[in-house]
């Protein structure tokens, strides 16, 4: 298997252990091999056996382990890295600025994709006056003074997205809107797991720049991270998950792959087909050169050498 640039670990029961060469993912009685010279990342989410001198070997060949709950929530990472070489520089950020920035590439790449979206269905996907709501509130972003002003639009727009989304798929999926877990749809379940994949990615990324995860602009100073999240990854990830995650979702979602490849009972559950056809498809769309390039602009201007600026 050539080109991985990371292994995800889903759900429970699986063996996780090395060998010298070699990463093994046994479960229900099959084991699947992978070679530690081709692999930057595991990512390991849900409740599995994790053998702790495999924990020796990643730190030997380099490679970067983040931990999940089943939701997709992190709880944990192991990195080789030191102090952060631009955390005192992160202390001191115009934090209006940085926001601002990650709100409007947030909002402009979403309504691009609901546009995209509108375009194909026939009668679109907006209700009345909900276009110039969400038009209206980015053009407004510019004349926003506080802090709390600039939060109350990225709540606003996010919360709409999320709604108008919806209509967007077949609806016996039973999605309506993001919601917190346990999630009872399976667009709910993938979207949380496409964000923990791509929150992977950038945390790579970010320590790789020499950025402090915990210091955030839009995260930490105006919305809580909650859940054990970096803020600087989520300032970040917004506006990165739109094509790399929720476009990856609604394809799955309007090509029919996801009817019948799932289970609800106290939470819902995904099928190993489903979830094999969607990191596929992630490993195309999450692209770790795209992100690379982000994130060192980002952390260019947290040096003060340019603005803030993101192109997802």
């Amino acid at each position: 298997m050539n080109n991985i640039s990371w292994v995800t670990v889903w759900g429970f029961g699986a063996d996780i252990k090395t060998t010298r060469d070699s990463l093994l993912v046994s479960r229900k009685g099959k084991t699947e091999r992978y070679s530690l010279d081709e692999i930057k990342h595991v990512i390991i989410c849900g409740n599995h056996n994790f053998q702790t001198s495999a924990v020796e070997t990643f730190a030997e060949k380099g490679i970067g382990v983040s931990f999940f709950d089943v939701h997709g929530n992190p709880t944990g990472l192991l990195y080789n890295g030191g102090v952060p070489a631009l955390s005192q520089q992160q202390k001191n950020l115009p934090v209006h600025k940085f926001a601002l920035t990650s709100i409007k590439s947030s909002i402009e790449a979403r309504m691009r994709l609901l546009h995209e979206l509108s375009e194909k269905i026939e009668g679109g996907i907006y209700y009345k006056g909900e276009f110039e709501i969400v038009s209206g509130a980015r053009a407004e972003l510019d004349y926003l003074i506080t802090l709390a002003e600039l939060g109350r639009v990225f709540t606003l727009t996010k919360n709409m997205y999320y709604e108008i989304f919806s209509r967007a798929v077949p609806s016996d999926l039973g999605y309506r809107r993001r919601m917190k877990p346990p999630y009872s749809d399976p667009l709910n379940v993938l979207l949380s797991h496409g964000y923990a994949v791509l929150y992977a990615n950038i945390s790579t990324a970010c320590i790789g720049a020499g950025l402090d995860l915990t210091k955030g602009a839009l995260y930490g100073e105006i919305e809580p991270a909650g859940n054990g999240k970096m803020p600087c990854v989520l300032d970040i990830l917004e506006p990165a998950s739109v094509y790399m995650v929720d476009k990856i979702v609604i394809d799955l979602a309007r090509e029919g792959k996801i009817s019948g490849e799932y289970e609800v009972g106290q939470r819902c559950i995904l099928s190993d087909k489903l979830l094999a056809e969607f990191n596929k498809r992630l490993m195309s769309s999450i692209n770790r050169e795209i992100i690379s390039a982000n994130v060192k602009h980002y952390a260019d201007a947290v040096e003060g050498l340019c603005e803030p600026d993101f192109h997802f």
